[in-house]
């Protein structure tokens, strides 16, 4: 009896299986050692297929955007005349378009032109957007209506601000005061008519996002007390802030180069108030045929775009 208690017990195992047996289940269960060497195969083989598929497009990317920046780059370091390239001057070109006062004023034009346009445009259009959000009568008339200036053209646009804001023969009160005539008034009008043009795209991207948010959200906010404002600071824009960030770079982007409806509403007058970085570039490159000087104004430009462009990535990267 004592030798029986000591004895070892059987262990328990499948019909069919002795104690010793490999389970079957263990094969399917352990990953294959060819399996590693089929995939480095596949992988190998598609490799040409990807690159065959992924070079055309890089070409033409580089075409549309890598060559003319390198082009207007080593245009940028040489005299220029019409369309014959002298001598090699380096940074000559740079030192006109950043180092002289009026390259400055207008820097300073540009960047003043831009912020408020964007501080005008944004509000404008997550405010109609808000309002478009709401259910009620006649929505779709008049979103087509707050829609319409982004299909006009800059030209057209600008065209339609000369004549509402003449005083000679437009429909507005203005007795002989003439905005154009003035500094300050004329960038006004200019800021004005850029805000008319742009605002429908932001408002159009932030009604998309505004019908992201949850319900649920909005729903809970209201039962916990919160008034609209409370509403849509604390839910609202949290949830569409890359949608702002989204919306302001482009716009941005957008505001740096413009050209059409600055050189069609002021000219850059009077008296170069309203002289846009875009347009100086414009003007050397096109009107005074300076194209090494042209080149240079418009890098400078696309360092700009790159500076405010990082910048904003950089905050929505930081927000997420």
């Amino acid at each position: 009896m004592g030798g029986a208690r000591g004895a070892p017990v059987p262990q328990r195992t499948a019909v069919g299986q002795t104690p010793d047996a490999p389970d079957p289940r263990d094969d399917q269960r352990r990953p294959s050692a060819s399996r590693p060497a089929a995939q480095r195969r596949w992988r190998s083989s598609s490799a040409p297929l990807s690159i065959g598929l992924t070079a055309p497009v890089l070409v033409l990317v580089a075409l549309v955007s890598v060559v003319p920046i390198v082009y207007a780059t080593r245009l940028s370091l040489f005299e220029t005349q019409f369309m014959n390239i002298g001598e090699f001057i380096g940074l000559d070109n740079f030192r006109q378009a950043l180092g002289t006062s009026a390259a400055r004023a207008d820097i300073l034009r540009t960047l003043v032109y831009v912020s408020v346009s964007l501080v005008v445009a944004v509000p404008l259009g997550l405010a109609l957007a808000l309002m478009l959000n709401l259910p009620f009568r006649f929505r779709a008339a008049f979103r087509a209506v707050i829609f319409l200036p982004w299909v006009v053209s800059q030209t057209v646009a600008a065209l339609l601000w000369k004549w509402l804001l003449n005083p000679d023969y437009g429909p507005l009160p203005l007795g002989s005061f003439d905005p154009f005539a003035d500094s300050v008034m004329a960038m006004g009008a200019l800021i004005l008519a850029n805000v008319w043009i742009s605002y429908p795209l932001a408002a159009m991207l932030f009604l998309a996002a505004l019908q992201t948010v949850p319900g649920e959200l909005l729903e809970a906010a209201e039962v916990d007390g919160a008034g609209k404002l409370r509403r849509l600071v604390s839910v609202i824009l949290p949830t569409i802030k890359s949608t702002v960030l989204i919306v302001t770079i482009m716009l941005t982007l957008f505001f740096f180069n413009m050209v059409t409806l600055v050189y069609t509403l002021t000219a850059g007058g009077p008296h170069s108030a309203t002289q846009t970085l875009s347009l100086q570039a414009f003007r050397e490159s096109f009107q005074f045929f300076h194209l090494g000087l042209g080149a240079a104004y418009s890098i400078v430009l696309f360092g700009f775009n790159i500076l405010f462009g990082a910048a904003y990535v950089r905050v929505l990267r930081s927000e997420k």
